[in-house]
């Protein structure tokens, strides 16, 4: 497994971030969810759009903290499985996710898997 960037990545973002950023980070990605880690890059739950949505009808703002939508029923996976078998039967079972965030014994986000990586919408 290569080595994973958290720091570059628009598929993970800090738990300090707000919904604008994680909006931002989300239309870049182009998959609908974004992985939050604490500063130690520890995975601490998923946003998506809908959560953001939600959170947004709740009366919340854009500056709010991701902390308002996050949803910690994260489908995830071990780096000690076979993440390319696992992913795939994952996507082909849970047709609403995009993102699989993979995890060390640590629950240190170490790879997102994403589906169909090769697709990207055109602007």
């Amino acid at each position: 497994m290569t080595s994973f960037n958290l720091k570059k990545s628009n598929y993970v973002v800090e738990e300090e971030a707000t919904l604008e950023q994680v909006m931002v980070s989300i239309t870049l990605n182009q998959r609908g969810a974004v992985v939050v880690v604490d500063a130690h890059g520890v995975m601490l739950g998923i946003v998506s759009d809908g959560d953001i949505r939600r959170t947004l009808l709740q009366h919340a703002t854009l500056i709010a903290p991701v902390s308002k939508a996050l949803n910690m029923n994260v489908v995830s996976l071990s780096n000690k499985e076979d993440v390319a078998s696992r992913s795939r039967e994952i996507f082909r079972e849970k047709t609403v996710v995009n993102i699989i965030p993979v995890v060390n014994e640590d629950n240190k986000v170490v790879d997102i898997v994403v589906r169909d990586p090769e697709v990207r919408k055109t602007f």
